[in-house]
């Protein structure tokens, strides 16, 4: 539905009409809340509420922002770049974040899924090569070489593995420094169902669950 049918729509039941208002809502999403303003419809004689689909998905969106910043996330083009600087397919990637499909990493690199910040976490030990190799080997599969990486020939021990010691780069914090100023996190013990993370935002991303909003007020 448009926003321009509603403006000024006779409302049958009561006889009044509805006039643009704004709501404040916390919407949340994956552990996370945040409060944003959304716009709203409002029946000026009864005070019946309705939302187009555009007022929704924007405020939606402007609270997967504001998650973001607050909890510090990497963006959707920062985990595609870290993935690909490690030379890994979206099927790998998954393999080593306790065997998520990759369907649910594409989400998380084209925006449509908002990673919780413990999938976060997760997602950033993967730049320690040890810590990629065990997960691979849990996962039952060997890490490719990385771009510039000479592999040693079975028996050779490493002599002419050349400088490339197979680290990725550090991840950028949204410029607040690289990432590895700490140890590794470790999430072994977190359950899949809570890695996948929702949806950010529903037309934004293709909705497994309706996010969650409360209006805290209103203001016309």
């Amino acid at each position: 539905m448009s926003e321009l049918t509603l403006e000024g729509h006779l409302h049958r039941r009561c006889g009044g009409h509805y006039a643009l208002a704004v709501e404040e809502v916390t919407i949340r999403l994956s552990g996370m809340t945040a409060k944003v303003d959304r716009a709203m419809y409002k029946c000026d004689k009864c005070g019946d509420r309705q939302h187009t689909v555009e007022q929704r998905e924007e405020a939606e969106r402007e609270a997967v922002l504001t998650m973001r910043s607050q909890h510090t996330l990497l963006t959707a083009r920062e985990v595609k770049h870290f993935r690909e600087s490690i030379a890994l397919t979206t099927a790998q990637f998954g393999e080593l974040l306790h065997g998520l499909p990759k369907g649910i990493v594409e989400g998380w690199e084209k925006g449509r899924y908002l990673q919780s910040p413990a999938v976060d976490a997760m997602i950033r030990s993967l730049s320690d090569r040890e810590e990629r190799e065990r997960r691979a080997a849990r996962a039952g599969f060997v890490l490719p070489p990385l771009p510039g990486e000479v592999v040693p020939a079975a028996g050779n021990n490493g002599e002419n593995s050349g400088e490339n010691s197979g680290d990725s780069a550090p991840i950028s914090d949204h410029g607040s420094g690289s990432y590895g100023d700490s140890a590794p996190i470790s999430c072994d013990a977190v359950p899949v169902a809570a890695l996948v993370g929702a949806p950010a935002a529903d037309g934004v991303v293709e909705s497994a669950a309706e996010p969650e909003a409360e209006p805290t007020g209103v203001q016309q």
